[in-house]
């Protein structure tokens, strides 16, 4: 069984066992719900940096998409300036193989490996800092949150586009994106009792335009952001912050602007820094616990 039938499936189990209604404390620093957006995405890893720069301490993690990619990174340890450099050397390649089949054009195998590779093979388990991924298991169209297990098969199934990337199958689950039901996993993260959560939303700027398309795969992603941008909203209403990079005027469907959008996101995190210390400042004054 892939998980329970209704509300969010567990693929693997979880470490957490609080009860209802009893307090549990909660993990000093922030949590970090990372949504999808393809590689507008890639702004995350700005928002990390400005964070890692100011020295705030990110204790969780959780990210759907291209953001449980660059969450995998941020919850093995790695340094801001290293997922920065993988990620301006990132190309399709490196993620996808063209193979195309029923369900769909391209392989997402490379995208495991490649979280393998940079990650050291360790299961989310054994991750520095708590991280958990959000697929959609595409034959119930519940969600599944990757608690434990093996890191690589859970970002390639949180980034499996229906269409494009061919679904990932999991005992009786067919894994695809997690953008369908949670684009925006701040409830995912809360999971994990950080303190405060900051959602990183990355189609809040999205252009909707339509006349630069110049390609098939180009229009499929534009069609899948407009979905998934009114999902994000609804979701990240349960975060203590918002960080919501411009990236505007960013291609959405090549690597080609990873620079910039890296950039993007630490203007938009420097910008919210007051307001997030003031937050924690809050809670620092009152009680480290918090109820169900």
């Amino acid at each position: 069984m892939c998980g329970p039938a209704s509300g969010p499936a567990v693929c693997f189990n979880s470490n957490m066992t609080e009860e209802k209604g009893q307090p549990v404390a909660l993990r000093p620093g922030i949590g970090l719900a990372l949504g999808g957006g393809v590689t507008y995405t890639i702004a995350s890893v700005g928002v990390f940096r400005a964070l890692q720069e100011a020295k705030i301490p990110v204790t969780a993690v959780s990210g759907t998409s291209g953001g449980a990619l660059i969450g995998a990174a941020i919850a093995a340890g790695l340094p801001a300036d290293e997922i920065a450099r993988q990620a301006v050397r990132l190309r399709w390649h490196d993620i996808a193989w063209p193979i195309p089949t029923r369900t769909g054009l391209l392989n997402g195998r490379p995208m495991a490996r490649f979280v393998e590779r940079i990650t050291g093979r360790r299961l989310i388990e054994e991750l520095a800092i708590p991280f958990s991924a959000v697929a959609t298991n595409i034959n119930t169209g519940e969600e599944v949150r990757f608690t434990s297990g093996p890191l690589g098969m859970a970002v390639q199934a949180s980034s499996a586009i229906p269409g494009l990337f061919q679904p990932v199958p999991l005992g009786k689950c067919l894994l695809v994106d997690g953008g369908i039901t949670d684009n925006v996993p701040v409830a995912a993260v809360r999971e994990h009792r950080p303190q405060v959560v900051v959602a990183v939303d990355v189609l809040r700027f999205f252009e909707g335009r339509q006349e630069h398309l110049r390609w098939g795969l180009e229009l499929v992603l534009k069609s899948y952001q407009a979905m998934v941008k009114i999902i994000s909203e609804s979701q990240e209403r349960r975060a203590d912050l918002v960080v919501m990079p411009n990236v505007a005027g960013c291609s959405f469907a090549s690597f080609r602007d990873a620079g910039k959008l890296i950039e993007r996101g630490e203007e938009a995190m420097r910008a919210m820094l007051p307001r997030l210390r003031a937050i924690l400042a809050e809670y620092d004054r009152g009680p480290s616990l918090g109820w169900d």
